[in-house]
Formats: structure tokens, sequence, C-alpha cells
């Protein structure tokens, strides 16, 4: 498990971390996270940016890996 496990799950966990932040913190809605004992109320948005930026940069990452094996 290297480099190329944590990037993108560090990058996916973040940017939905600081995609709730911001939907907190100025009260946006559809980027909200609402947790009372009677109801959950969960935005989806963040986790699908999250799991779009994992997986791009998932893919950076190995395309420049397997542009290194093939130029040595």
């Amino acid at each position: 498990m290297g480099k190329s496990f944590w990037i993108p799950l560090i990058i996916a966990f973040g940017s939905m971390g600081l995609l709730y932040l911001i939907g907190f913190l100025a009260d946006i809605n559809f980027l909200v996270f609402k947790w009372s004992p009677s109801y959950t109320e969960i935005s989806l948005l963040p986790i699908g940016v999250g799991l779009l930026l994992g997986y791009i940069s998932e893919r950076i990452i190995k395309d420049k890996a397997k542009s290194n094996q093939m130029g040595n």
C-alpha cells in the first residue's frame, strides 16, 4: 500500500470533508450533513465529488507510473 493507495483516499475524504464544511458554514442545503435523533439528512453531492476526485487522482498516478516504466 504505497502512494497509489493513500493519495487518492486522502483526496477523496478531504474533498468530501471540505465540501461538507463549506455547506455547513455557508448554510448551503445541497452540501449539508444534518443529524438529529429523529432523522438524518445527508447530501450525496460531496460524496460523489469526493469519489470522482479520488478516481481521477488514482488514474493520474497510475498513468504517471506507467509512463515512467516505459521511459526506463
